[in-house]
């Protein structure tokens, strides 16, 4: 692979680039030879090992860690800094925005509950960031859940689902 590479002159990065066992048989293998199965982060999504609901093997994605907690504490930076600096009706469609990008990129099959996750996550600093701007009464989960009701956020959606043909 590196002579491949060195012909058209690219380099493979020695920490990011390895081998790994991964398949059909790959469960199996690990059980054998007694470790973990192998898994591997790519494009912010952790490959692994699954079977269908016959059976089969297939490729499972879901968020990788490390991207959820990286998209998580930007979310709650973001938050903190512009709950004071623009009036709620203006941010509020930047939050839109960002809720619905993260949808389109991360909404893939079998991905649900990672979207869904980052959902309740940014519902839980909105609220909390809203409750913290200067000597406002706090709002409770009640009205809020009203307020959300009026000014709604997108919801977690599969936008790109791999198992359905599209249509035509």
């Amino acid at each position: 692979m590196r002579n491949r590479f060195n012909k058209y002159g690219l380099e493979l990065h020695p920490t990011k680039s390895r081998n790994i066992s991964f398949g059909r048989f790959e469960r199996e293998n690990a059980k054998a030879q007694n470790r973990r199965v192998n898994t591997f982060d790519f494009l912010g999504f952790t490959h692994y090992c699954d079977e269908s609901r016959k059976g089969n093997f297939k490729v499972g994605r879901k968020t990788s860690r490390k991207k959820y907690s990286a998209k998580c504490e930007e979310m709650n930076a973001w938050l903190k800094a512009i709950r004071n600096q623009v009036k709620t009706k203006e941010w509020w469609k930047i939050l839109t925005a960002k809720l619905r990008g993260h949808f389109q990129y991360y909404g893939v099959s079998e991905n649900y509950n990672g979207i869904a996750r980052f959902y309740k996550f940014t519902i839980r600093m909105v609220r909390k960031w809203m409750n913290r701007r200067s000597q406002k009464r706090k709002m409770s989960w009640d009205r809020f859940t009203e307020y959300l009701e009026h000014y709604p956020l997108p919801k977690p959606k599969i936008v790109h689902s791999f198992y359905v043909l599209p249509v035509r």
